[in-house]
């Protein structure tokens, strides 16, 4: 992979205050601020860890029609739910439309994340401690 991960890299990893792992989180409201968010700025996508604690990280991916996530590498294992929209998740090899509402695994493999229609959906990955 070339550069930072597309998600964890807009992230940073210092830990994040407002990312207190024992708060409610609205996830549908807050995808729907990123997304907001995402079209004022132009950009493709916009994402927030929502819940950050040893050895996992729940983000809120906000995909704008058009926009996602381009090829990279999974940083650890890792699933992906579509809260709101639908999104395609491809490798080399496959391809998986996820409707609102499903989820998938992400492949140890090359991926990329392509959303056709304004999409929230949330990345649950699992890091080493």
């Amino acid at each position: 992979m070339t550069g930072p991960h597309p998600v964890l890299g807009d992230l940073g990893l210092a830990p994040v205050k407002e990312a207190d792992p024992y708060r409610v989180v609205d996830l549908l409201a807050e995808g729907r601020r990123l997304l907001d968010q995402a079209r004022a700025r132009g950009r493709g996508r916009a994402v927030r860890a929502v819940v950050r604690q040893p050895g996992q990280n729940l983000i809120v991916l906000a995909l704008p029609a058009g926009g996602g996530l381009p090829e990279h590498d999974a940083p650890g294992p890792a699933s992906l739910q579509c809260l709101s929209g639908e999104v395609v998740l491809s490798t080399a090899d496959d391809s998986w439309l996820l409707p609102a509402g499903t989820a998938h695994a992400i492949p140890p493999v090359r991926h990329d994340v392509r959303a056709d229609v304004d999409s929230v959906c949330v990345l649950t990955v699992s890091l080493p401690r």
